[in-house]
């Protein structure tokens, strides 16, 4: 220490500078230093900010998913024990032309506007929630066949957006299902269905069910004999 202390004494006394090696950084090298430092936060950044975002999309789109199969299987799950009626099924909507059941997913997409605690069109949305994560749904059915207030079968589709999708715009949203790929921020799913999901639900043990599915496929087919 002292020794040190003695050579740096000499060093001064004599008009010299210690040796480059002996000194600190200079205020070029801190500058460089800095400036690689920026460049590489940069370069990196992008890259950062999209696998971020993608992970957010990935995991909202599964627990849409989620959302959407447990609206269906509820639904099922009414029609299965005799219990689905006008009042606890989704909204219906007409679909013009042949075979509407088969066209569920040719209905547009709900309107633009906050979502409602009970939706009374096939063009609202009701809110849900999931890990944190808000959602908008859209639940409609087609007209289908029914018995009285019973229903044999009628076609259905659930659709489940982003929260804040739904709330800023005018007309309607997209009914196709946003693509699921590397972002950087919202993509697709800004306007587009998470998940769209689309099915048949029939009234598969009643007395008549059978009767009554194959008058609705066809008005004009010969039904088993017994069928009323």
């Amino acid at each position: 220490m002292i020794t040190n202390r003695l050579k740096r004494h000499l060093y001064w006394a004599g008009g010299r500078f210690p040796a480059q090696g002996q000194q600190g950084l200079t205020l070029i090298e801190c500058l460089v230093a800095i400036i690689v430092v920026g460049l590489v936060s940069s370069a990196i950044a992008p890259a950062l900010v999209i696998s971020v975002a993608t992970r957010v999309q990935s995991q909202k789109a599964e627990q849409a998913l989620e959302l959407a199969q447990s609206e269906i299987d509820r639904v099922r799950l009414l029609v299965e024990r005799a219990e689905a009626n006008d009042s606890n099924l989704p909204p219906s909507t007409p679909i013009a032309g042949a075979n509407p059941d088969s066209r569920v997913a040719e209905v547009a997409g709900p309107t633009y506007g906050a979502p409602v605690a009970a939706p009374t069109t096939a063009f609202q949305t009701r809110a849900a929630s999931l890990n944190g994560n808000q959602f908008a749904v859209q639940t409609y059915r087609t007209p289908g066949r029914f018995v009285g207030s019973v229903p044999v079968t009628f076609g259905m589709g659930v659709r489940v957006y982003d929260y804040e999708a739904v709330l800023t715009g005018s007309g309607n949203l997209s009914k196709d299902p946003a693509a699921l790929r590397m972002v950087d921020g919202a993509g697709q799913r800004g306007r587009r269905p998470l998940v769209a999901l689309y099915t048949n639900v029939t009234v598969g043990e009643g007395g008549n069910s059978l009767c009554q599915y194959i008058q609705h496929l066809n008005t004009a087919a010969s039904v088993p004999t017994g069928c009323n």
